[in-house]
């Protein structure tokens, strides 16, 4: 599997329930409605993929328990904000599990995603971590780093899904995640390919 092809579920995650949400306001459905059945391609997903693979991904279970609060919660008071800032709650907690990894872990939270996605680095990864302390430096830095951006774009979400009307916020708050995405990949790759742990040259600015 390409790095590319890695994170095609989560670019399609944002596309597509940005894309169900206007398409059924295109046809006059309430807001509140369009926000819920735009979030079931995502929930559909993670059910089919811990089905096919008879396991239960915790990142997944995470995802789905946060989505069925929001419904719960949204149907219940009627304000379909309330579902627009359901991806600020999964990078609000994100962010402060990123940033408590430093403080509690052996090994910082983007280490741990880095050798999940890339396990036959695990041996060279370890070695240069049990060796090198400015390799274990870099790793904190980029963890710090994914951490405060979490926790931003958590607050940015937020801040839109009050303050903008309820139909600008899905296209703005999907491009904001994918920039700020795209943006720490980037950084990430620069900071740490020097240091050849198992990541590409870093991507010319």
């Amino acid at each position: 599997m390409t790095n590319t092809s890695r994170f095609l579920p989560l670019v399609r995650d944002l596309i597509v329930p940005m894309a169900v949400f206007y398409g059924l306001r295109a046809f006059g459905v309430d807001a509140l409605w369009a926000l819920l059945l735009g979030g079931l391609p995502p929930a559909l997903r993670v059910g089919w993929v811990a089905l096919r693979e008879r396991r239960i991904d915790p990142l997944g279970t995470f995802v789905l328990a946060m989505l069925v609060v929001n419904v719960a919660v949204s149907l219940i008071s009627g304000d379909p904000r309330l579902l627009l800032i359901r991806s600020a709650w999964f990078g609000l907690l994100v962010g402060g599990w990123m940033l408590v990894s430093l403080a509690v872990g052996q090994r910082p939270f983007i280490y741990h995603a880095a050798r999940t996605m890339a396990p036959g680095r695990t041996e060279p990864m370890e070695r240069r971590w049990a060796e090198d302390a400015e390799v274990r430096r870099l790793w904190r830095v980029v963890t710090l780093w994914w951490g405060v951006g979490n926790l931003a774009l958590g607050c940015v979400v937020v801040a839109m899904a009050y303050t903008l009307p309820v139909d600008s916020v899905p296209v703005l708050d999907t491009l904001v995640t994918v920039a700020a995405i795209v943006g720490g990949l980037r950084y990430t790759r620069s900071r740490l390919a020097s240091a050849e742990l198992g990541l590409k040259q870093p991507v010319a600015a």
